[in-house]
């Protein structure tokens, strides 16, 4: 699961003194810990659920009007986290795998669960609407 490595990471990062790593590991791993203590199983796409949260919430605040220090510190956590997100399809292949589905005679309905079934986690849902409504007119 996703939180040993964090765990593991977070180990590392202290061994080497990394505090802005070590900071940031050490409250997403409370956040996936504190919630896998709710009761629930947590699956690895709860953790990542939690990790796109913590993305979201920083660029949220990059957008605001806040001081360049403050900035680069949140672009630095932002590309520590991005690191634990699946490798996400590129345009490309979201148009290729868009493009074989509409050729089966697939419609948007069909194509954006069986994205979501098969790549969970890798692709952004506007993108491939996007280029779904661009090939099916």
């Amino acid at each position: 699961m996703l939180i040993e490595t964090i765990r593991k990471d977070m180990r590392d990062a202290k061994k080497s003194r990394e505090t802005l790593k070590v900071n940031l590991l050490s409250t997403l791993y409370a956040e996936i810990f504190t919630q896998s203590k709710s009761g629930k199983e947590m699956t690895e796409e709860d953790e990542l659920k939690i990790i796109r949260k913590f993305i979201k919430n920083i660029d949220e605040t990059v957008a605001l009007d806040i001081n360049e220090d403050t900035r680069n510190k949140l672009t630095d956590e932002k590309k520590l986290l991005v690191a634990y997100l699946p490798q996400q399809l590129s345009k490309d292949e979201i148009e290729k795998i868009v493009s074989e589905q509409v050729s089966e005679g697939k419609t948007i309905k069909d194509i954006m669960p069986f994205f979501k079934e098969n790549y969970s986690g890798r692709y952004d849902g506007k993108t491939v609407s996007e280029i779904i409504k661009a090939k099916t007119g």
